[in-house]
């Protein structure tokens, strides 16, 4: 009785933080002391909650997190009455400032066209990218430059990679870009051929095709192997497509075969030789894939896999002092808690599901513009202030 007492309460304490958080508006105009960044790094840990970031920080009191000094929370809700949200519809609140369905790739509910960051911060002179440990055409990546109705039709969101959105592309998934047959069709869940006209490339033919191809042909250096990567040459700003597996890069548990870290350090390297500066995705994306499997070890090992990244990238705003680093997360998968351990070395972890829960997730900012990121805010602030904070 008293466990169902203590889930009722937390749940209505949720609601009513979720209705607080609807309030807090991206309203960002000239009079605001507020110095725009130059750079953004976004960092998204995929299912990472406060539980992740509790065991990873108490097991290992010297991480990253320690330097952030603004620290709020998220509401991470679906479309409509979806309160458990997948990370399409949770990476879509990120990337455009707008609730979706579950499912939906920057695309509203009723299917139509909605602006990313990513889009804005290139219209605005800015250059863009984009690291994961996933597929580059996994949802949390997709939301950033692809526009369907269905997560799953991988095949057709790498076609808008070839739109040239994101100027520098690594993580894994080379299986999606030699497409054999007619698998690039016209997504069902568009409001309009219309306005699906205004997503699709125009000029990716709908039969068998190479991207990698078309993607080289303009002016894209493509990567697919460790080594190649490593060696990419970072003196000058270039178009980089760094397909580094078939599929997913494997489990940091079971042999990485390069750090986030250092992939992370590429992209600042080509990105930051943008006059106007950069916005760059960063993806702690199998953090989420350890939680469903309730993994304690998968979880912290992802953790640190990730930690590498935030630290690159605390470095170089550090040194810059024109960057803004946000760490956050596009849901919280598991229910992690905390019920025993020893501090600076480990953390016992028990969990309330194999799935994705509805809980608050952290948000971490430094650098220019992070005073907007404090307290209590729904995802959807957050997209809405990245896409102000790259606008001219």
């Amino acid at each position: 009785m008293y466990f169902k007492r203590f889930i009722l309460t937390f749940m209505l304490l949720v609601l009513s933080l979720n209705l607080f958080a609807e309030a807090k508006t991206a309203n960002i105009s000239k009079s605001d002391k507020i110095r725009k960044p130059k750079n953004i790094i976004f960092m998204i840990g995929d299912g990472m909650g406060l539980g992740h970031v509790s065991a990873y920080y108490l097991a290992n009191t010297n991480s990253s997190f320690i330097k952030f000094k603004k620290v709020g929370l998220a509401s991470t809700y679906a479309y409509g009455n979806e309160f458990v949200t997948d990370s399409a519809a949770g990476g879509t609140a990120l990337s455009t400032g707008n609730k979706t369905r579950n499912g939906f790739i920057a695309i509203s509910p009723n299917g139509e066209y909605l602006e990313t960051v990513s889009e804005l911060a290139k219209k605005n002179g800015k250059a863009n990218g984009i690291v994961v440990t996933c597929t580059v055409t996994h949802a949390t990546p997709a939301v950033f430059y692809a526009h369907v109705g269905s997560r799953s039709d991988e095949n057709q969101i790498a076609t808008f990679l070839t739109n040239g959105t994101i100027d520098f592309v690594v993580g894994g998934g080379l299986n999606y870009f030699v497409i054999k047959g007619n698998k690039v069709s016209q997504s069902t869940n568009t409001n309009s051929e219309s306005e699906y006209s205004k997503m699709y490339p125009s000029d990716v033919p709908n039969q068998d095709v190479d991207l990698l191809n078309i993607m080289a042909s303009k002016g894209y250096t493509i990567i697919t192997n460790y080594d190649d990567f490593k060696n990419l040459n970072t003196t000058s700003f270039k178009k980089v497509l760094g397909l580094l597996e078939q599929n997913h890069l494997p489990s940091a548990l079971s042999g990485r075969k390069i750090k986030e870290g250092e992939m992370l350090e590429k992209a600042i390297s080509v990105l930051s030789k943008n006059k106007k500066g950069f916005f760059v995705m960063v993806e702690g994306s199998q953090i989420d894939w350890e939680s469903h499997g309730n993994n304690a070890k998968g979880i912290m090992a992802e953790m640190e896999d990730f930690d590498s990244a935030i630290n690159v990238a605390l470095q170089f705003a550090e040194t810059n002092g024109e960057t803004l680093v946000i760490v956050t997360a596009d849901h919280e998968t598991g229910g992690v808690g905390i019920i025993g351990g020893v501090v600076g070395k480990s953390t016992t972890l028990r969990f309330v599901s194999k799935d994705h829960t509805g809980e608050l997730v952290p948000v971490f900012s430094y650098g220019p513009g992070s005073e907007l990121f404090e307290g209590i805010m729904d995802n959807t602030y957050i997209g809405q202030t990245l896409k102000k904070l790259v606008s001219e």
